[in-house]
């Protein structure tokens, strides 16, 4: 029997666990989508034609119900352990969800409440924490680690032994040498080539990268 899912949030990213779950559900019924939970709209309103149920913290009502994590951007990235807590739920409650056209090597670890899109490539040993997002297209090298609620934006290239903190942002065409660390907090911009250890908090930009300095 399928599985009942609800996604926390409706934004952008929505898209692609919408896209992962119709291309799981093509190859075996696995998962029904059985909504939105969201602060930002009403309950009882409707979002890319599936109902919005409610609130985040209206998560414990659905017990019969797996969840994901879809919130986070650019600007709200660091905030999505609060958006986690704020639900109420266990931790086993999350699914994790693999896009069927990506490619994760069988020695790689996923955490829970994980999501893999279409056309990422994971290599072996690399090692992801609990809602961690890969959005299109990345590449991830090697025994890599990623801390939670790490965010992957389309298209970056993370080379191998790269260790990414807690609560960083990779911007869409990002490049990551090999062995370097990307401390907790950090944002890489998009399409920024890191050459160079990135401090915990800080924004990187250009090629190569260096420290964007606010005025």
């Amino acid at each position: 029997m399928a599985r009942r899912l609800i996604i926390l949030g409706t934004g952008g990213s929505a898209y692609d666990v919408l896209d992962i779950v119709h291309s799981i559900n093509v190859q075996a019924q696995t998962w029904e989508l059985a909504g939105f939970l969201d602060d930002a709209r009403p309950s009882g309103s409707r979002y890319l034609d599936l109902p919005v149920l409610g609130g985040l913290r209206e998560a414990t009502r659905f017990d019969d119900c797996w969840f994901i994590n879809v919130i986070g951007s650019d600007v709200s990235y660091r905030r999505r352990p609060e958006i986690i807590q704020s639900t109420g739920l266990a931790p086993d409650r999350f699914a994790t969800l693999v896009h069927p056209r990506a490619s994760v090597s069988p020695w790689a670890r996923l955490g829970l409440g994980v999501y893999v899109s279409f056309g990422v490539s994971i290599g072996g040993g690399v090692s992801v924490g609990n809602h961690v997002s890969f959005s299109p297209a990345c590449v991830i090298g090697h025994d890599s680690v990623f801390a939670d609620c790490a965010l992957i934006a389309p298209q970056a290239v993370i080379s191998g032994f790269v260790r990414v903190g807690c609560c960083c942002y990779i911007g869409a065409g990002a490049m990551i040498r090999q062995k370097l660390e990307i401390e907790a907090g950090a944002l890489v911009g998009m399409g920024a080539v890191v050459t160079k250890h990135v401090p915990a908090g800080v924004t990187v930009v250009g090629n190569p990268a260096r420290q964007l300095v606010r005025s």
